[in-house]
């Protein structure tokens, strides 16, 4: 086999699926090419031109765009996550162990005794837990359905997000009204609304970018 027809069996293997009958085309083009030193520069020319097609700028900086936005959703899930597991383990701690365990020991509950301090914690209610928690898994879920692109998975993970910061709005404003609880509810669904845009134009993009099917 000349090195001529390496080059081409390379070029045929680095082409995309959907593109693979292209190479039939370029054999067939390298076999009317009779002198040797042509059919190298055409074979490598073919090379270039596969990997042109398998390693596409648009498709990399689609790909990077992703992975930034699903970065982003993951640090919105830390800021509601990372914190109340937290409260879950000191309040845990201290119904297992009382003030003798590690949490008994933080500066914060300092003076006072198990039950005060247990007292303290459930002042930010079960509900308002439980839901802070929905909202953190629903932006892990968006940026994962972000970075596969599944169009279905991120708007469940969005209106679910969504539906549980009015929740958690609505309930901290009748138990505890402040401007300050619209405001922070404002942030995530606009940050939820944001991912939703942003899922749109990545699966337009997809589509868009996407090798086409070599014409018969």
């Amino acid at each position: 086999m000349s090195l001529a027809e390496r080059l081409l069996d390379h070029a045929a293997a680095v082409l995309p699926a959907a593109q693979r009958d292209w190479a039939a085309g370029m054999k067939a083009e390298l076999s009317a090419i009779d002198a040797p030193g042509e059919a190298v520069v055409f074979a490598a020319g073919c090379v270039l031109a596969a990997y042109r097609r398998r390693i596409d700028p648009m498709r990399i900086a689609l790909v990077s765009a992703r992975l930034f936005v699903a970065a982003l959703a993951m640090l919105a899930a830390a800021f509601h996550v990372l914190p109340t597991s937290y409260w879950l383990l000191v309040l845990a701690d201290l119904k297992l162990s009382g003030m003798e365990g590690w949490a008994g020991r933080l500066g914060m509950f300092r003076g006072a005794s198990a039950e005060q301090a247990i007292d303290g914690l459930l002042q930010f209610q079960p509900w308002n837990i439980m839901l802070t928690l929905i909202m953190g898994f629903s932006f892990a879920a968006a940026a994962w359905f972000v970075v596969k692109g599944r169009m279905r998975g991120l708007f469940v993970a969005v209106l679910v997000g969504a539906l549980a910061q009015a929740a958690r709005s609505a309930l901290l404003m009748a138990f505890w009204p402040a401007p300050s609880h619209l405001g922070f509810a404002w942030l995530n669904i606009i940050a939820f609304g944001l991912l939703l845009v942003a899922g749109l134009v990545f699966f337009g993009l997809d589509r868009w970018t996407r090798p086409k099917p070599a014409a018969a």
